[in-house]
């Protein structure tokens, strides 16, 4: 069954994503609380710099209050555990619905689908990488040490799912098939899914790095990409798979100045060309297109011209609720 096909069933006055976007979203930064507080105690510690709690927390530096890579990442991981509860919380018992059907309109998870997305966007990613490495060669550190790396290998096998998977579940489930019940044309809810998607990283370092029309652009491709994986394939397990790669790719290999994931990982790189990125993601993008496409049997691509069903019972469907 197609993805927006249990988007009708349970409560979807307009009202309620309303508060259930703001139940997420104060879910998150609940989840922000053990972070401050742990980087409170440190910086208790620090007797001469009275500012540098407020320091760490406008910087992202949290290594300057004696905070491990580790531990901070961890911390920071557990916003997006809150953020999840948040949501989960909103769709089961504000709307009435199962949490599967933001996921897929079957009552099953396809881990399947989630393996293959991992898997080739982190095999074809990693070939990407190596080929603009050799075009273009940015300094790159070795920075292996067996006691942080395997403690952040578990972090990232056990808990960095949670993280890429709350934004797909929020985004590219909860408000994607929210806008639907609005928006019929699936290239306008593509499109509305990924600003918002790209949004919620306006405060990630890289930005105030790496320049935010740059940064957004790739911010707002990616969501695009996802969205568009999402809609062809009927459900989410392939973007879930994708945006875990990435992420694990970048916390557990290779790390840069400026990113949002400072960890022990494998490799510190130095500047990046962010230019270099977008043009990897859209290459990387269209070479998975075309393995998924011929694994799943993809329609045609015309198939996003396509409006909306938003049930394959025509006469199950309820217009929004004043």
């Amino acid at each position: 069954m197609d993805f927006f096909s249990k988007v009708t069933q349970g409560k979807n006055q307009w009202y309620l994503y309303v508060i259930g976007f703001i139940l997420t979203i104060l879910g998150y930064f609940i989840g922000q609380a053990p972070l401050t507080i742990v980087a409170n105690n440190f910086a208790n510690k620090i007797k001469d710099k009275p500012n540098a709690l407020y320091n760490a927390l406008e910087s992202n530096d949290f290594a300057s209050l004696g905070m491990s890579n580790n531990l901070t990442f961890f911390l920071l991981i557990m916003m997006f555990v809150f953020g999840t509860l948040g949501l989960w919380f909103v769709v089961k018992f504000l709307h009435k619905k199962k949490f599967i059907h933001l996921i897929t309109a079957d009552e099953k998870f396809d881990i399947n689908r989630f393996i293959f997305g991992f898997g080739i966007w982190l095999c074809i990613g990693i070939f990407f990488e190596v080929v603009f490495y050799l075009i273009n060669p940015v300094e790159m550190v070795f920075q292996f040490d067996a006691s942080k790396f395997f403690i952040l290998l578990l972090i990232c096998i056990f808990l960095l799912p949670i993280q890429t998977s709350f934004e797909e579940f929020f985004v590219r489930g909860y408000l994607m098939q929210g806008l639907a019940l609005l928006f019929k044309n699936k290239i306008v809810l593509m499109f509305l899914s990924s600003f918002l998607f790209a949004s919620l990283h306006l405060m990630n370092p890289e930005i105030e790095k790496y320049g935010i029309g740059i940064m957004l652009t790739y911010y707002v491709l990616a969501g695009v990409v996802l969205a568009l994986f999402t809609i062809m394939d009927g459900r989410l397990e392939l973007a879930l798979g994708i945006h875990f790669a990435t992420n694990f790719f970048g916390a557990t290999v290779a790390t840069y100045d400026g990113s949002v994931l400072q960890t022990d990982a494998l490799f510190k790189q130095g500047d990046i060309n962010p230019y270099l990125m977008v043009l990897s993601l859209l290459l990387l993008s269209f070479t998975f297109y075309v393995f998924a496409s011929k694994i799943y049997n993809w329609k045609s691509i015309k198939y996003i011209l396509e409006p909306v069903v938003l049930s394959e019972d025509e006469s199950l469907i309820r217009e929004l609720n004043d």
